[in-house]
């Protein structure tokens, strides 16, 4: 199994068309309808703070995105749908899923590979 990590940024309508390309409803036994992601995990981020600022020494965002961020981990190949709306925050942004930071560096590096966070350090000399 390919397994993808991707962040993705989409206006609030354009998630709510895109994500029809990764969900399925079933019934339960109940007869209620259940909506899942099909081949990807998903955790929606919703809109991040941008710039943080502080009030009575509490920290409050002050600058936040209008842009709806999606985290998702696909188990299949990633609709072309979804080329687009790719985001790709220095690793790791404010989310990662567990176990899988690898999968996220290894698309941002084929992106940026002069990124410091791409380079490999270098050996030190046997003494």
């Amino acid at each position: 199994m390919t397994k993808t990590f991707l962040k993705f940024e989409f206006t609030p309508a354009e998630w709510a068309t895109l994500r029809k390309l990764i969900e399925q409803t079933t019934t339960n036994p109940d007869g209620e309808a259940v909506t899942s992601f099909v081949d990807c995990a998903v955790v929606e981020l919703g809109f991040i703070c941008l710039e943080w600022g502080k009030e009575d020494d509490k920290p409050i965002c002050i600058k936040q995105s209008d842009m709806w961020a999606v985290d998702i981990l696909f188990y299949s190949e990633v609709p072309k749908e979804f080329d687009a709306f790719a985001v790709y925050p220095p690793p790791m942004g404010i989310h990662t899923f567990s176990g899988d930071d690898s999968l996220y560096l290894k698309g941002y590096c084929a992106k940026f590979p002069d990124s410091d966070y791409c380079k490999l350090p270098e050996p030190e000399p046997i003494k």
